[in-house]
């Protein structure tokens, strides 16, 4: 399928998530930070096509006292319930100030959505909530059906440290409870990007990256209550992060290293395997390394490397998605494998339950320059921290990322 675009407009959107209703497979919800209202602000595009276009923006009101939003995340649960996750900014001249974790919750299939509901407020940088990742239990054989869940990082003491929380819902995302703090606490520690997936039987993994101190990994603990209570942690792989921005002549945007999960619930060859995946320098340039764990999170494989890409070109911002019918394995990512100065997006599917994957294919129909867009410098000091893949029907993926349109910053969809 032809890259399709869900923005074309003048001002950038970048940093997109894409959910999908597994009941009628049409209904399709890509969000986007969004610049046209001068700050960022968290919008909606809806598909009612199967992806095919998105004639329907919506963007969300601010609670009382704050001037921007971003890093949104969106969530499909049954009964048309989609929620969108994200975070409320206060921005001044000297940078964001303030930031607090924000969910908006519809009922009609993403048609409209409630007011601001806040998860965990922020208080200046004493108290600073980001990144947030949000999940709604719709694993069939779950006593946990429709739970929703939220994870974040939160800085404190002038970002002098960092921890992933935790926190549950069980009215649709309109009240939370009170944060489970999931990460070590120890002075100086520095953990960021929060991930969550859900088990068969409603099993809640969460993972994040702890960049210090020591040597840096990928962590995760398991929730088998409903997110009352969590297990021990237990590490996935260390990881060499990334460097950000990447050694690559003109490249100036960062790329942060966080932790993906997934995790198979079909009724086929990897049940109940989870994935982890994320970028790794250990080769000595950024390449996509999964592994995957069959005893619910306790122990992991040693990590493979997904991406198919020549020694010394640059894999980063993988996205990972499982069919919750099939079991098939898509991972997508950025990657100059084609063109040294420029960025395409490949997808790497498995077929095997993670065992292998096949040789990767090209999802961008062309290649983009990521210092097009002048409005984040240049060199471009960023387009995005992450972008996704989700399923239609039972193997079709569709996957969204920051592309550009007439030199500006859009999100492209490719299948």
């Amino acid at each position: 399928m032809a890259n399709i675009p869900v923005t074309s407009g003048t001002s950038s959107q970048q940093e997109p998530s894409i959910s999908v209703n597994t009941l009628d497979n049409l209904t399709v919800i890509v969000t986007s930070n969004d610049t046209s209202f001068g700050n960022d602000r968290t919008s909606t595009y809806l598909s009612t096509d199967g992806g095919l276009t998105y004639p329907t923006k919506l963007t969300f009101p601010l609670p009382t006292g704050f001037n921007a939003s971003g890093d949104g995340v969106g969530a499909y649960g049954y009964r048309s319930r989609f929620s969108i996750g994200c975070t409320a900014l206060n921005v001044g001249s000297s940078g964001v100030s303030d930031s607090s974790i924000v969910v908006y919750n519809s009922t009609n299939n993403g048609a409209s959505f409630s007011g601001p509901v806040i998860v965990n407020e922020g208080f200046g940088t004493q108290v600073y909530n980001d990144k947030p990742y949000i999940a709604i239990d719709s694993s069939n054989g779950s006593p946990f059906l429709g739970f929703t869940y939220v994870a974040f990082t939160r800085y404190y003491n002038n970002f002098a440290s960092s921890e992933t929380l935790f926190q549950r819902s069980l009215d649709q995302g309109q009240t939370w409870s009170t944060p489970i703090l999931l990460s070590n606490q120890v002075q100086g520690i520095a953990v960021f990007g929060s991930t969550i997936s859900i088990g068969a039987l409603g099993e809640v993994y969460v993972g994040w990256m702890q960049y210090s101190p020591g040597t840096p990994q990928f962590l995760i603990r398991r929730s088998d209550d409903g997110g009352v209570t969590f297990g021990p942690i237990a590490t996935v792989s260390t990881v060499s992060l990334v460097p950000s921005p990447l050694p690559v002549p003109g490249f100036g945007f960062r790329t942060l290293t966080s932790a993906y999960l997934a995790t198979d619930i079909s009724p086929n060859l990897g049940e109940g395997i989870v994935y982890a995946a994320w970028q790794d320098n250990r080769t000595g340039s950024a390449h996509i390394f999964l592994s995957r764990s069959t005893d619910k999170g306790t122990t992991w494989s040693v990590p493979i490397q997904v991406d198919d890409s020549p020694a010394g070109t640059q894999n980063f911002f993988p996205g990972i998605a499982v069919s919750r019918l099939t079991g098939r394995l898509d991972i997508i990512y950025y990657t100059n494998r084609v063109t040294t100065t420029l960025l395409d997006v490949f997808l790497a599917e498995s077929d095997n339950a993670g065992s292998s994957f096949l040789a990767s294919r090209r999802l961008s129909d062309n290649s983009f320059d990521p210092n097009a867009d002048p409005t984040f410098g240049e060199p471009c000091t960023t387009i995005g921290d992450y972008i996704e893949v989700a399923f239609i029907d039972s193997d079709v993926p569709l996957a969204v990322w920051t592309g550009i349109i007439g030199g500006i910053q859009n999100i492209i969809q490719g299948s």
